[in-house]
């Protein structure tokens, strides 16, 4: 059986309930659900605003765990019904370099916070 190993940052909002911000197993990390709030005053904004946040949240937690957004290899993003994706592809080109994650986008009719758009998960390997 694999070493689990809880990886935690400042650099992203504290959890809300109990789980980790991170997972890392072997040479995989396995990030928790990034909202897209501003980890400095915890506002949110609209939907480009959220996505960017949530990856530069993603990205912090991913720096803990000694990986990059260039290790990202999958991606889950959760989208609020009725958002729109156009603002979310063009912070997703600024975050992420080529080759792209793989990605699956789920659309739901709620999230935790009613002013939530966006959650996104990821899954890299060191």
């Amino acid at each position: 059986m694999s070493d689990r190993t809880a990886v935690s940052t400042d650099g992203a909002p504290t959890p809300t309930g109990p789980f980790s911000q991170a997972i890392r197993v072997g040479n995989l990390v396995f990030t928790a659900g990034q909202a897209g709030r501003n980890r400095d005053t915890g506002q949110m904004g609209a939907i480009g605003e959220q996505a960017d946040w949530a990856l530069r949240n993603i990205a912090a937690i991913l720096d803990a765990a000694g990986a990059s957004m260039a290790d990202v290899v999958k991606t889950t993003v959760y989208l609020k019904e009725g958002t729109p994706t156009g603002p979310l592809n063009e912070q997703w080109v600024k975050h992420f370099p080529e080759p792209l994650p793989a990605r699956s986008s789920v659309f739901v009719s709620r999230l935790k916070n009613p002013e939530m758009l966006i959650e996104i998960e990821a899954v890299a390997v060191v």
